[in-house]
């Protein structure tokens, strides 16, 4: 449930992607990684968990994007 995962990244075996964790660009994944943390690098490791923030969140591009607008 909302997991983010890079361009290009690669997830060998069976592994689970906690909640809400991202994985960087260019990735391989080849161990589970745990809810609500940042994975990068090859393999990827743990750079930052932060459980009380849920990621995704952060990933809405459109928030605060205006709808009405006039040419």
């Amino acid at each position: 449930h909302g997991v983010l995962l890079g361009a290009g990244v690669t997830v060998l075996g069976p592994v689970t992607l906690g909640a809400g964790s991202k994985i960087g660009a260019g990735s391989v994944v080849v161990s589970d990684v745990p809810c609500h943390s940042v994975a990068v690098g090859v393999p990827a490791k743990i750079i930052k968990r932060n459980l009380h923030k849920e990621p995704i969140n952060d990933m809405d591009q459109c928030m605060d994007y205006v709808l009405d607008y006039e040419i």
